[in-house]
């Protein structure tokens, strides 16, 4: 019996030890950079309210393939960027949820990543990489999937040939975004929870975190915390779960920890992480649709929809009213007679100077949303958002922007005129510096200038409805051509 107690004692003093000492058989990777993760645009600045209604929990779990084992290569990042989250964002857009055969075949190559993006030179291996380039390579130049480019943790020389490079765009991701300042990671765990929410895996960089091995589902940080960085991906939340916890998805195989993943309390969160990206793939195309009637192919996926409310600082909503001639002229770029210049809707009430209000700006689809300045007085032309290191994707539907935030107001300066607000919604990204440029030096009015450097880009007026009680919108077109809604609001101050 003692003899058997003894084999016992040994086989669980072997298995602890295997465990413990699982951050040093295993490979890391991840390098910081203040400059490099503040150089990528910010998640737009939503309102706190915006975060209030989420689910009590929520997971992608479902979309994850088997979690890989990247050894003692440094290659953390492309585990969790491509392998990780870009399969949990491709398997999304498939409706491969809980197939996890399906999702194993389609998985992403780590290497494919790590290969690119490690230090020029390094032969050996022994060097990490910053998330920032991974999520640039996927945005820029696509990804292979594992099968077509395999993981070897004993080389990572081997890179793409011009086919697989020309192969792997088809598999770029839409964008990408950080969600925190480097030092100020200012509700980090809501901006988390809201990308999960909305199916977008997050990859993120702990640092100095001590170490992830041991026992049991729940990570607990050690009293003496050291070490460098390493890339995982969140995959889910449950405010419930130890009082409020994200479960993650590790690259160091199926026995660490809960088959490969574990949970994090968001106070060790916090502390933690470093760095966040949300990762956004394209939106899955809808498929043709026969019109009955006509016995003719219509697709219908080229759909905008925002509001607009501008809101003084005591609380009241700036009244407006929609022009009775909006949709009839509303692709028509020749400008007017009248030395005041005509828009889409204009407020009724003239403000003196030094009113406070705010702009707030709601997108019911993903997109892009812009706001440029017109004042009358001097005719200058100013982009007004997104705000400088902010990113103009707007990811969130029934979300909110505040502008200029929820703390401070826009004020009327002393120059009476009529001021514009032009809020651009579109499908896709504008260069906004070359439209603004466009339309300061155009020889028509601001209206006319701005219509003609987007006119290739418009709805038309007959594909859009507009409301009348407030400032909202809807278009829908058969046409790819139509990415584009401007909304002109006149503001007069006196």
């Amino acid at each position: 019996m003692k003899k058997v107690s003894l084999i016992l004692a040994f086989l669980l003093f072997t298995v602890f030890n295997t465990f413990s000492q699982q951050d040093e058989d295993r490979g890391t990777g991840l390098d910081f950079s203040q400059e490099k993760y503040e150089s990528i645009p910010m998640s737009a600045p939503i309102l706190t309210r915006s975060y209030t209604n989420l689910p009590k929990s929520f997971s992608l779990k479902a979309y994850a393939p088997t979690p890989g084992d990247q050894g003692r290569q440094p290659s953390c990042v492309g585990w969790a960027s491509g392998y990780g989250a870009r399969t949990i964002a491709f398997a999304i857009k498939n409706n491969w949820k809980y197939n996890k055969t399906k999702i194993n075949q389609n998985a992403f190559s780590p290497s494919f990543v790590y290969n690119q993006i490690k230090a020029t030179g390094d032969n050996n291996c022994t060097r990490g990489s910053y998330i920032a380039d991974a999520m640039k390579l996927m945005n820029n130049s696509g990804i292979l999937k594992k099968s077509e480019f395999s993981y070897n943790p004993n080389n990572c020389t081997t890179k793409p040939t011009s086919y697989a490079l020309q192969k792997a765009k088809n598999h770029k991701i839409l964008t990408f975004e950080r969600l925190a300042k480097w030092d100020n990671p200012y509700n980090l765990v809501g901006k988390v929870k809201k990308a999960i929410a909305n199916k977008n895996p997050v990859v993120i960089g702990m640092f100095r975190y001590g170490k992830l091995g041991g026992f049991g589902e729940l990570w607990t940080p050690p009293a003496n915390a050291f070490g460098g960085g390493h890339a995982m991906v969140v995959v889910g939340y449950d405010d419930t779960k130890y009082g409020g916890a994200f479960e993650i998805m590790n690259s160091w195989g199926t026995r660490f920890r809960n088959g490969g993943f574990f949970w994090v309390r968001y106070n060790d969160f916090k502390k933690y992480t470093k760095t966040a990206y949300v990762l956004v793939d394209n939106a899955k195309s809808i498929p043709n649709k026969i019109d009955n009637n006509t016995n003719t192919t219509v697709t219908k996926y080229y759909n905008l929809s925002g509001e607009i409310t501008l809101k003084l600082s005591n609380g009241r909503n700036m009244i407006p009213t929609l022009s009775s001639e909006a949709k009839r002229n509303f692709n028509i770029v020749k400008a007017g007679n009248s030395k005041k210049i005509k828009t889409t809707y204009s407020i009724d009430k003239a403000y003196s100077s030094g009113t406070q209000f705010r702009i707030y700006l709601k997108s019911k689809q993903r997109g892009y949303v812009y706001l440029i300045g017109y004042g009358g007085s001097d005719k200058s032309v100013n982009k007004l958002y997104p705000f400088e290191n902010f990113s103009p994707f707007f990811n969130y539907t029934n979300s909110e922007i505040a502008i200029p935030n929820e703390d401070y107001y826009i004020e009327f300066d002393n120059k009476p005129g009529q001021d514009i607000l032009c809020v651009l919604y579109s499908k896709e990204r504008l260069n906004i510096n070359t439209i603004i440029s466009k339309v300061r030096y155009g020889s028509g009015d601001f209206v006319a200038n701005m219509k003609k450097a987007l006119q290739y880009k418009m709805f038309k007026g007959s594909e859009l409805t507009f409301d009348s009680n407030k400032i909202a919108f809807k278009a829908s077109s058969n046409s790819s051509s139509s990415k584009v809604v401007p909304i002109f609001i006149s503001v007069n101050h006196q």
